[in-house]
């Protein structure tokens, strides 16, 4: 009885001291390494041409939002103007139906949070489409498509 019960006290000293030795084997140096990567943002720019949006007819919806961890909120900016006070940017069919078919839309700091909306459904004539997101300086999403009419549609949803 003597030498299970001594046999036991040795695989529970052993596990316990396993136990720590995982706990505390990891150095400052990698816990480092992991907070400034996740801590980091990183800058967004959008650009979205549409072409042959009738306002009466088809259905344009671009919304994007982000964060950059705290209070700020003068974070996008749109053609090259700084939307004071917004943190999320959303256009229609009315912005694509006049003279402007390009908006650009970007950060004007790293944000370490990015979602991003589109849906365009047409009704009318064909309707070309150009959507591009960049992350940084890479190319993430690079959408060109043409929508026919009779209710087609580009809907999609990215977050980064």
């Amino acid at each position: 009885m003597k030498k299970i019960s001594t046999r036991i006290a040795l695989y529970g000293f052993l596990s316990v001291m396993a136990f720590g030795t995982v706990l505390t084997s990891c150095s400052k140096d990698n816990d480092d390494i992991v907070d400034e990567v996740i801590g980091q943002g990183s800058h967004y720019k959008v650009t979205v041409t549409l072409e042959n949006v009738n306002p009466d007819d088809d259905f344009v919806s671009v919304s994007l939002a982000g964060g950059t961890g705290g209070t700020k909120t003068d974070i996008w900016k749109v053609n090259g103007v700084v939307r004071t006070g917004e943190s999320a940017i959303g256009l229609n069919d009315n912005d694509f139906a006049g003279a402007t078919k390009t908006y650009v839309i970007e950060t004007t700091e790293p944000i370490r949070a990015f979602a991003n909306g589109v849906q365009i459904i047409n009704y009318g004539a064909p309707m070309i489409v150009k959507y591009k997101i960049e992350k940084g300086s890479k190319v993430e999403i690079n959408e060109n498509l043409t929508l026919t009419g009779d209710g087609a549609d580009f809907t999609k949803q990215y977050s980064f």
